[in-house]
């Protein structure tokens, strides 16, 4: 075959590649979406950028770094820096996280303003003593994602927060903090094969219903809003029952113990007509019944 053949042929293959690869912006992975994660992707956590491997050099590596690291609460505050070496994209965020989490998904606080996209940078971080630094010193870090594909760029090293306004335990006098920071923990649960039983039909046929599910902060906990509260997850429709049942469904959600599940029923239905959405019911429950008590029927 001639050197213009083969070059002809392999022109033609590359567009026939191209032409089945079309270009599309990939889907955004932030600290809002962090909830859709499956329970066993949440566990792995997201992939890491191959800046942070040994198959390349410290200079070339991208880097997150904190101005100290020994803060103590009310006496400053820490200003975190990063150089990545990577793509960026200005929906990139850091999180912050306790510094044995291993979840993605249980980030306690996390910022993108500020990281717009740019290479190097740096964000001002004011800690609070609650809900997070309630005993008297806490380990932490922070965590550098990118926004596109969710892959983990950078790490800081550990930071101890110290808390002055908790008393520091000793040997025969250690106070009883148990029940207070149960409460204060991000716990991570599945809801799995919901049904419902006696919806209320319509005037001439049975519902179309799906469930809307969502994270809130409970009335009496006291405790601001944070970014795990709004979580929200959406069954499928079941088709024309009063007994719905979603088989093998299953729903992850990262929740303090003092939130609540937020749970309605509605019925969604288009039969050669626009639209509609009916409310059906709704169901209100503590998390900590829920994960600590039988089975919610």
């Amino acid at each position: 075959m001639s050197t213009f053949l083969l070059a002809s042929v392999a022109r033609e293959h590359l567009l026939a590649v191209r032409r089945r690869t079309p270009h599309s912006r990939p889907y955004t992975v932030g600290p809002d979406s962090l909830g859709s994660l499956s329970s066993e992707s949440a566990g792995v956590g997201l992939q890491r950028a191959n800046s942070d491997t040994d198959l390349v050099t410290s200079e070339s590596r991208s880097s997150l770094t904190a101005s100290t690291y020994q803060l103590t609460l009310g006496q400053g505050h820490l200003v975190i820096s990063w150089d990545i070496k990577e793509e960026v994209d200005a929906t990139d965020w850091i999180g912050l996280y306790h510094i044995d989490e291993t979840c993605v998904a249980n980030v306690w606080e996390s910022k993108n303003r500020g990281v717009n996209g740019t290479q190097k940078g740096q964000v001002l971080w004011r800690l609070e003593p609650e809900p997070y630094f309630m005993e008297a010193e806490t380990k932490i870090c922070f965590k550098y994602y990118h926004g596109v594909s969710g892959a983990l760029r950078a790490t800081t090293p550990c930071i101890t927060v110290k808390n002055p306004g908790v008393p520091v335990s000793v040997e025969g006098q250690v106070e009883d903090q148990s029940g207070s920071e149960h409460c204060r923990k991000l716990v991570s649960f599945t809801l799995s094969d919901i049904r419902a039983s006696g919806l209320k039909k319509g005037m001439f046929f049975n519902p179309d219903p799906y469930l809307k599910m969502s994270i809130q902060p409970g009335k009496r906990s006291g405790l601001p809003k944070f970014t795990h509260h709004g979580q929200e997850r959406r069954s499928t429709i079941i088709a024309n029952t009063i007994n719905p049942v979603w088989h093998g469904e299953k729903y992850t959600f990262v929740a303090l113990m003092t939130d609540v599940l937020e749970i309605e029923v509605k019925d969604k239905f288009a039969k050669s007509r626009p639209i509609i959405k009916r409310f059906l019911g709704q169901l209100i429950l503590p998390v900590q019944r829920l994960l600590e008590g039988p089975a919610v029927e």
